[in-house]
């Protein structure tokens, strides 16, 4: 007698694998999940980054100036002279070069200046007024913000013009003074009142008080420091912020033709560089080796493309002064690596001292904040106002932030840090606190990224001057991008764990687990009936959105 036929499952028939609910199957969960980009965590104002390349990528560019400017009111200013940080992290870096972040931030702040493109107006005005002291990168940064909350703000500063180190410290062949304008004016075109030329003291604060609700102090660091083996009372060992001063104002110094410029940093580049443009040699002693010095890499090869010299890991031990020539005796060094952090401590390498002559010695070894007179009525300590997790001063009621306040001098940094502040003053004041963010996601890392999706591209820096043409005069040096540029090196961003809607998760689901849901924050979902955890839509995602996420049986 012939065996009975098999019976076929009944589930085998159905011709549809909806009656699979293979999510009772996983021991993990696919999840969509809005991940911070290393970009991101590296950025001084806690820029949107990925967003607003995204936007450009996808030609709105008026939509990623919108998105840049929550963040940062002067984006074509700082797409100049940032340090970077964001692209030291970029995970692009690790296949093909970091995306040129900065030069892509000055493009879209420099086409909203050609465009005249305005800050939108606060949807409602407050009562309470704020003084803000110092019109540089974190007194606007500061403006900006409280100003779009509605809050009256006035802000005092020193000079004539705003900008403070942006319109009186960089050079015009790194930043245009006419760019710092049109981004100050259009924070003053909010309705910031400017009291220009007016210098404001401790003795100002109680006046101040009454008038106002809060006192923001951005102030910066005007101050530099002075090395004591260089006589103070010669008239040619000058100070680098009044030698870069002197020629933003069109009346450089006097610095004969061999200049000795000591120092490692951006501003001591800018010195060289500005010596340089004037008919100088130019000479740096750093005491760091190249690879450590502060300044960029990029700010060293241009002063020696353009003919300065750079002695790096040395120091000057002693000065002689004869017939209005100075001798300086060099000696290489070493940095003790056991020093303090933050305290430079050269150690001596025997056997190696050196002789330099020079005309005019520039010292661009650091500046402090000129604090003096705040010290009756403020804390201080190291040279700066001392401030709390809130950027509270000891004096209820008065801010601070930036160089006033920082010994991290980056402009970017000061922007930030005048941002956060005025989120520090509103809440003060009475505003409601911002609902707290989700639990922070972990960052995505270059093995998170699938490749296979993003083609190798070239990394296209700014176009430059060449040498020749940069030493004839002050015009700036770093060309900035054209549209096609712009939009090929946004095209390289990775939107590192920032959904944009591939839809690779959706067609590669083995178990059609994932539906499109236009009511989703992300507008995806997953069916939790179905989803068996198999990772492929982890797998196929290239940018890092997506997460397996173990689940608690």
């Amino acid at each position: 007698m012939a065996a009975p036929a098999a019976k076929m499952p009944p589930i085998w028939t159905t011709g549809s694998t909806e009656e699979l609910n293979t999510g009772t199957w996983r021991n993990d969960i696919a999840v969509h999940q809005k991940r911070p980009a290393p970009c991101h965590n590296a950025c001084p104002v806690d820029g949107a980054i990925p967003e607003w390349i995204r936007q450009l990528r996808n030609e709105d560019i008026h939509g990623a100036w919108l998105t840049l400017m929550e963040h940062n009111p002067i984006p074509a200013s700082i797409g100049r002279v940032c340090h970077r940080p964001c692209e030291s992290v970029c995970n692009r870096q690790q296949y093909d070069g970091a995306v040129a972040i900065n030069a892509l931030e000055q493009y879209v702040g420099d086409f909203a200046i050609r465009k005249s493109w305005a800050f939108p107006s606060p949807t409602a005005e407050k009562e309470q007024k704020v003084a803000i002291v110092g019109g540089g990168p974190a007194g606007l940064s500061c403006a900006f913000q409280l100003r779009r909350m509605g809050y009256g703000v006035t802000l005092f500063d020193a000079n004539p013009e705003l900008g403070g180190v942006l319109r009186y410290g960089v050079p015009d062949f790194r930043l245009p003074r006419g760019v710092v304008a049109a981004e100050a004016a259009r924070v003053v075109a909010m309705g910031v009142q400017v009291v220009s030329g007016r210098r404001m003291c401790a003795a100002d604060l109680d006046d101040l008080q009454k008038d106002y609700a809060a006192v923001f102090i951005a102030f910066g660091a005007h101050n530099s420091k002075h090395l004591p083996q260089f006589p103070k009372s010669d008239p040619n060992v000058v100070d680098a912020i009044a030698f870069l001063r002197s020629v933003k104002l069109g009346a450089p110094m006097s610095i004969g033709t061999k200049v000795a410029v000591i120092g490692g940093g951006s501003v001591a580049m800018d010195c060289a560089a500005s010596a340089i443009r004037l008919g100088s040699s130019a000479t740096v002693v750093a005491i760091e080796k190249r690879g450590a010095m502060p300044a960029e890499e990029g700010e060293i090869a241009d002063v020696l493309d353009e003919g300065g010299a750079l002695i790096d890991g040395a120091m000057v031990k002693k000065v002689q002064v004869g017939s209005g020539v100075f001798r300086l005796g060099c000696v290489k060094a070493e940095l003790d690596p056991n020093a303090p952090a933050g305290v430079i401590v050269p150690v001596e390498v025997k056997g190696t001292d050196f002789e330099l002559e020079a005309d005019t010695v520039i010292l661009a070894v650091g500046q402090d904040p000129e604090i003096d007179d705040w010290q009756a009525s403020l804390r201080t300590s190291r040279n700066m106002v001392t401030i709390d997790d809130r950027y509270m001063t000891s004096r209820d009621g008065v801010f601070a932030a930036g160089d006033a306040a920082s010994a991290v001098r980056f402009v970017s940094t000061a922007v930030g840090d005048g941002k956060r502040a005025a989120q520090s003053i509103a809440r003060y004041l009475g505003a409601s606190q911002a609902a707290g963010e989700q639990a922070s996601a972990a960052t995505v890392g270059f093995a998170d990224i699938n490749t296979f999706y993003f083609p190798p591209a070239e990394q296209r820096e700014r176009n430059k001057l060449d040498a020749a043409e940069r030493n004839s005069g002050f015009n700036e040096i770093r060309l900035g991008y054209s549209v096609e540029e712009a939009l090929a090196q946004s095209d390289r961003c990775f939107s590192c764990g920032d959904c944009t809607e591939c839809d690779n998760c959706f067609y590669y689901c083995p178990d059609m687990a994932i539906v499109k849901d236009p009511a989703s924050p992300l507008h995806y979902r997953v069916l939790e009936q179905y989803c068996k955890g198999c990772g492929a839509c982890v797998t196929e995602c290239p940018r890092g959105a997506m997460i397996l996420q173990e689940e608690m049986k």
